[in-house]
């Protein structure tokens, strides 16, 4: 899993001003689509808001990991978001999310690559102090590198 392709400086948004879930896997469907890592909007968020159907990837802690596996991605890629002001998203704790992980991986990595990606995010976020520094974190690039240093 080589995460230095999957998430640079312009797949990071920090403080974004959004006023729901939908909002916010819209948004993240849109960095995709600038990015060029994905070949259909549509497609793509139709991917996200499916998987939140099945259960909330709302996992706690302020932390929500929406993630879909669609044809549509070309690239695997990490978008991170830091919310401006928590949003509602059923989470498993009912607490509010300020900060999204969201995963795009092409179908034919849903097996392999996505698990690997949610398996090392899970591990690492039992972690108080990965958790803490996730939430300080106020400079891309310093997110990015402790991101490349423990995933």
């Amino acid at each position: 899993m080589d995460i230095t392709t999957m998430i640079t400086t312009n797949t990071v948004e920090l403080d974004v001003d959004l006023k729901s879930k939908e909002e916010a896997l819209s948004y993240i469907t849109e960095i995709l689509e600038r990015e060029k890592r994905i070949t259909s909007k549509e497609e793509t968020f139709k991917g996200y808001v499916d998987r939140e159907e099945q259960c909330t990837t709302g996992i706690g802690f302020g932390l929500a990991i929406p993630h879909c596996k669609v044809e549509s991605v070309v690239e695997p890629t990490i978008v991170y978001l830091t919310l401006k002001n928590p949003v509602d998203w059923q989470a498993l704790d009912d607490k509010p999310v300020k900060i999204v992980i969201g995963l795009a991986v092409p179908k034919k990595d849903e097996g392999t690559l996505h698990l690997e990606i949610l398996s090392s995010l899970a591990s690492n976020l039992m972690e108080d102090e990965f958790k803490d520094s996730l939430f300080s974190m106020n400079s891309k690039n310093d997110l990015i590198k402790f991101l490349y240093n423990n995933l």
